[in-house]
């Protein structure tokens, strides 16, 4: 069997491809996405090392790692069907798959991606399934406390990629917790080009926090005392936007924290939630920031670049 023998596929390897999606995904969302046959081609098998395997995780197979080489190229090559069917792909892909494997092995690919904007894109469609696919709920549990070095992993290896796009970093800080990262990364928002794109996607990002995925995050504004950095990260969001709707909802949202000297209570015995973020303290995260503004710095100048090759062509149009 192919499971058994990955150094001998059977002929059906040939042909399981992108492609194979590509014909799925026009299908009715009922039936299955992957054939059964090849389905076992597509299960992880630890310990399985070929030419193409992930840098961060040697041990994935590489059958696998380089099946999903395979579907981001279609994606970056196809925009229309990245749009029209990508996170319907992707999340069939998690049912019938390991969910932290696929998005640990996009984050890796994508952190070597040179085309910037077709990286930004797809980080913010995996961030968008990641916070509101129902399939994905045993990996945000997962990233959502940090408790095992494998979580940590996962978290450090998604964030690397993530920085391709700012509005997703602060996202994916908020769903781990990192309340104080996130209010440094905010801090970095004023040296970066504010764009009406990123005033959208800072918009979409307080419309999440008002949805069933972040209710831990509003009940935490509750406890002031221990949670100063997720106020100031919410209040420096509400600084970036101008006044919308999306600043009137975070507006009012802000306005119900309660005043912390009335929330002060007589009984000392309960012990303090501040203990959560001790088991990720073996986090780098200056390193973590250094290398956010060091893929910001290269998206500025990609976008620099896209603008002066346009305004040469609107000159040889005017000539």
């Amino acid at each position: 069997m192919a499971f058994k023998c990955p150094f001998q596929p059977k002929p059906y390897h040939g042909r399981w491809k992108p492609s194979s999606l590509v014909y799925s995904s026009a299908l009715h969302e009922r039936q299955k996405l992957i054939p059964k046959g090849c389905q076992t081609s597509c299960c992880l098998a630890q310990g399985t090392k070929g030419l193409e395997c992930s840098p961060s995780t040697p041990t994935m197979n590489s059958y696998f790692y380089k099946f999903m080489i395979n579907l981001l190229k279609r994606f970056s090559s196809e925009r229309k069907l990245l749009e029209a069917r990508g996170a319907f792909i992707i999340r069939q892909l998690c049912l019938l798959l390991n969910a932290e494997n696929i998005f640990h092995s996009m984050a890796d690919i994508l952190l070597r991606e040179e085309d910037l904007k077709f990286a930004s894109t797809m980080v913010h469609t995996l961030n968008t399934i990641l916070l509101t696919s129902s399939e994905l709920f045993q990996l945000r549990n997962q990233l959502k406390d940090l408790k095992t070095p494998e979580s940590r992993n996962l978290f450090c290896c998604l964030y690397r990629s993530w920085c391709h796009n700012p509005v997703t970093t602060v996202s994916l800080c908020f769903l781990t917790q990192n309340y104080k990262h996130a209010y440094d990364l905010i801090q970095k928002f004023g040296d970066l080009e504010v764009t009406v794109d990123f005033l959208t996607e800072v918009d979409k990002l307080v419309q999440l926090i008002e949805c069933p995925i972040f209710t831990y995050l509003r009940l935490q504004l509750l406890d002031v005392k221990n949670n100063p950095y997720l106020i100031k990260a919410l209040y420096g969001l509400l600084m970036l936007l101008p006044q919308s709707s999306a600043f009137q909802l975070l507006s009012h949202r802000l306005q119900c924290v309660p005043n912390p000297e009335l929330m002060q209570t007589t009984d000392n015995s309960k012990p303090s939630t501040s203990f959560k973020r001790t088991a990720a303290s073996n986090i780098d995260y200056t390193e973590l920031l250094q290398h956010f503004e060091k893929v910001q710095n290269k998206h500025l100048e990609a976008r620099h670049q896209r603008a002066g090759r346009a305004e040469q062509l609107d000159r040889r149009v005017v000539l």
